[in-house]
């Protein structure tokens, strides 16, 4: 899982450093969202070191994670884009919702967390073939919903879906890679005995 710490962690920082130079600066965050991006990413990693014997050799592996990540999130981006914006952004990074509050929940629950949830737990199975990889790869999608995909229902519908989408790809980008290559080096330096409980992934 050391891996995926350090992938959450990376995808986190690139996040916050794009938001500085594209949008507004937003390190407030930070704490928090570390806390978030390496929780995230330990189950992530987690995933990974369940399917990574039925994913590509490197150097496509990396790509392989990209577009996993995206295939469970597409769902509650078209959902997003289907139903329309929920949320008005202003200038400074602020904004309003759309919609009354119960139904911004259910945006959130139905449309982001459970679809994308959903998606992992089929994707899992699609890769993987038995419980584990379904339910790992499930909670991985959900952590992905919860850090990467947050602003997915939030934004959906409106003009800064595009930014949106673009800051997703290097985000996911930047740790797909991370993780692919933090895990392989940790598995040259930990002894065999020490893979076998989760050392390098």
């Amino acid at each position: 899982m050391r891996a995926g710490v350090l992938a959450g962690i990376a995808g986190f920082a690139t996040f916050l450093l794009i938001h500085q130079l594209w949008i507004v600066p937003i390190w407030f965050i930070a704490p928090a969202g570390a806390l978030v991006a390496a929780v995230g990413g330990a189950a992530a990693g987690a995933a990974y070191a369940v399917l990574l014997p039925h994913l590509p050799r490197r150097p496509w592996t990396a790509f392989a994670m990209m577009v996993g990540i995206g295939a469970v999130l597409l769902p509650a981006i078209i959902i997003a884009e289907l139903r329309g914006p929920i949320y008005e952004m202003d200038a400074g990074g602020g904004g309003r919702f759309l919609v009354p509050g119960p139904e911004a929940l259910t945006d959130v629950v139905v449309g982001l967390l459970a679809s994308a949830t959903i998606a992992g737990a089929g994707l899992g199975w699609l890769i993987g073939r038995n419980r584990r990889a379904v339910a790992t790869a499930a909670l991985a999608a959900f952590a992905f919903a919860v850090g990467p995909g947050h602003n997915i229902p939030l934004l959906g519908g409106t003009p800064v879906v595009a930014k949106e989408i673009a800051i997703l790809a290097v985000v996911v980008g930047v740790a797909s890679v991370v993780l692919v290559e933090g895990h392989a080096r940790l598995l040259r330096r930990w002894p065999a005995s020490d893979r076998s409980v989760g050392g390098g992934s």
